[in-house]
């Protein structure tokens, strides 16, 4: 404002946990300090913040605090209670299903970015997936093809388009969705154009308000996976901004295996001949 384990939450949370691991060495490494001159400490901890605050160049920051706000009243006030009261009045035994559902709707989707990709063993193993747990797995409610060693991979559009070489360009906050960044957002609108090839509910002809339903039902069942993270942020002292904004870029940076920020140079964007200024974009 981002999986592989028994725990379907967790499943989804690990790509971001990942994303935090130096946030939670650096507030280790404070409490292990707790013995040591205060000042030493809370020199240290300056410099971190500094290094922290300093090291993504954000053009776009003015919108991009506006959108976060927006979102985060929006969290606030709709979407967190929601989430809670769906993780704490529904079953485990009946949120499991309805999650492993969700995943298997998005198979599609991760198999043919996986394909474009050039990763023909990931691609192959998404479309077992989704034929396994469709079928024997009525209609996604199980993960069969979990149990028998197949494990879930995702990927996106805008992950492809990085492994094209792509650059991410500025760090975008998106109203409603949240952290991205100018090619992941055009990765989300191109997945949203060629929703009639990738998506199982259009090739069934669902209505509208089936399509509604089960978006509605994922992103609540999306936030409550990450409810066990909002103590984390709390916990940090970080500005919540700079938090979510360096956790979303370090995990893409994790999943392309390669710094495609580094077109990035004093604050400009120089690609292609397009440049974008301190100031904006």
């Amino acid at each position: 404002m981002l999986r592989h384990c028994h725990d379907r939450a967790l499943l989804r949370a690990r790509p971001l946990l990942l994303a935090l691991l130096p946030l939670l060495t650096a507030c280790a490494s404070t409490g292990d300090a707790e013995g040591t001159a205060e000042t030493t400490g809370a020199a240290e901890e300056a410099a971190w913040d500094d290094g922290w605050e300093q090291g993504t160049p954000d053009p776009l920051e003015p919108y991009n605090r506006w959108a976060f706000a927006f979102n985060d009243t929006v969290d606030t006030y709709a979407l967190r209670p929601a989430a809670v009261a769906y993780r704490d009045y529904i079953p485990e035994a009946v949120r499991r299903p309805i999650g492993n559902a969700l995943d298997n709707l998005r198979e599609p989707f991760s198999a043919g970015n996986y394909y474009l990709q050039g990763k023909l063993g990931a691609g192959g193993r998404s479309t077992a997936r989704f034929l396994l747990n469709t079928t024997v797995g009525v209609l996604g409610l199980l993960d069969v093809a979990g149990a028998a060693g197949l494990e879930q991979e995702q990927t996106d559009l805008g992950l492809t388009l990085g492994e094209w070489g792509t650059p991410g360009g500025p760090y975008l906050v998106l109203p409603l969705l949240g952290p991205s960044n100018v090619r992941d957002a055009g990765g989300l609108a191109g997945r949203y154009l060629t929703r009639d090839y990738h998506d199982p509910l259009h090739w069934a002809d669902a209505g509208r308000a089936t399509r509604y339903t089960v978006a509605a039902v994922d992103i609540i069942d999306t936030r409550a996976g990450l409810l066990s993270l909002d103590e984390l942020m709390a916990d940090s002292g970080a500005d919540p901004y700079v938090f979510m904004r360096e956790s979303y870029l370090q995990n893409r940076r994790e999943r392309l295996r390669d710094d495609d920020w580094g077109d990035w140079e004093g604050g400009d964007w120089n690609d292609s001949g397009d440049a974008w200024d301190e100031g904006g974009g």
